[in-house]
């Protein structure tokens, strides 16, 4: 049913066309961000809706916090083929005065999901071939975002960790990382792991749950 806001043009829409996501990663830290001009007297709410099968069903649209996250998307869901839309409502009780919407942003960091199925911690192997000279870090946000590092790697090495026996070989000759390593051994809590990455490698994991 139709208000006076809408009446007399006080009150208005925009939605966007279906916006396809395309990020490696098991899953993505994200965030939406946006620029308006709301002065006393008006509003601008952003609202969000997001498909998982190529934009044949939807989610419900949920109200966005400018700066926080995008809603029913957390950083382990699956994104790829991922689709997201976004409706802009503005409106006013004073016809002198409007709102003014200026430009949205959806960032999107990949993330790397361990799944800690077992009754309690366990510590993973690690493989990791780089793709350019430097410095690679896993960083677990799920645990007081605990840094694993290694330093000055060279380019197409191949380190393979053991955090069990803390036990680090490079494929490298007479190469030992013991002093290129930061110490922090990995150890994977119950539950899911959301690693941020930094640098440029190649990882695989090899880990055995533990029941108790």
């Amino acid at each position: 049913m139709l208000t006076w806001l809408d009446l007399f043009g006080m009150k208005g829409y925009y939605q966007s066309e279906p916006i396809a996501l395309h990020v490696d990663g098991d899953g993505a830290i994200n965030h939406v961000q946006w620029s308006c001009i709301a002065p006393a007297d008006t509003s601008v709410i952003v609202l969000t809706s997001i498909s998982f099968d190529g934009g044949y069903d939807w989610s419900e649209w949920r109200q966005a916090v400018n700066g926080g996250s995008i809603p029913d998307i957390q950083p382990y869901t699956p994104i790829g083929g991922l689709m997201l839309r976004y409706r802009v409502f503005l409106s006013t009780t004073d016809s002198m005065t409007t709102p003014m919407f200026e430009d949205i942003t959806f960032t999107f960091e990949p993330v790397i999901v361990l799944d800690n199925k077992g009754d309690t911690a366990c510590k993973p192997e690690i493989w990791m071939t780089t793709s350019g000279a430097g410095d690679f870090s896993l960083i677990n946000t799920s645990n007081r975002n605990k840094e694993f590092k290694i330093k000055q790697l060279n380019n197409n090495e191949t380190v393979y960790i053991n955090n069990e026996l803390e036990y680090i070989e490079s494929d490298l000759p007479m190469v030992y990382r013991y002093s290129n390593f930061n110490d922090q051994y990995m150890t994977l809590p119950q539950g899911k792991n959301i690693f941020r990455v930094k640098g440029n490698a190649k990882v695989q994991f090899r880990y055995q749950f533990k029941l108790i």
